[in-house]
């Protein structure tokens, strides 16, 4: 019975971890896609919206499912070892209460995020996990002054 409680508690941990794994990959899309070209912390609060209101696809859940069993079994993987990326000091940016800032691109991903964003108030997430997504990001935003 133990190890059936175990296997549960694993498959739900790498079912969160795909999801925000997937969730860190639209949002470096979306910081490929601006200005600045530099992941910053609206682009990961896009990500997660983006995550949360657009079901993945097959593709997608598969792919995000292996990165997540792959991180939980601690596997190295080639991603990991090319991320170099230089790290922003961007602490300034949550000092005062503003808008979610997005890109301009007119790619399908960063025009979805747009609309996921209008609609995220309103939006109904369809099971227990998606509401205590949509909780997390709700908190998250209110304590470092980001608004939806």
């Amino acid at each position: 019975m133990e190890e059936k409680i175990i296997q549960s508690q694993n498959l739900m941990l790498q079912v969160i971890l795909a999801n925000t794994s997937s969730a860190m990959k639209i949002s470096k899309t979306l910081s490929e896609h601006s200005d600045d070209k530099i992941m910053r912390a609206d682009n990961i609060i896009c990500g997660l919206v983006y995550r949360l209101m657009t079901p993945m696809t097959d593709e997608e859940i598969e792919e995000s499912m292996h990165s997540a069993e792959d991180i939980l079994f601690n596997d190295s993987s080639s991603e990991d070892e090319d991320n170099n990326d230089e790290l922003v000091d961007d602490i300034k940016d949550f000092e005062i209460s503003r808008k979610v800032k997005t890109n301009n691109c007119n790619c399908n991903i960063c025009s979805h995020t747009r609309v996921c964003l209008l609609n995220f108030n309103d939006y109904i997430p369809k099971d227990e996990l998606g509401d205590k997504f949509k909780k997390s990001i709700i908190e998250t935003c209110h304590k470092y002054n980001k608004i939806i």
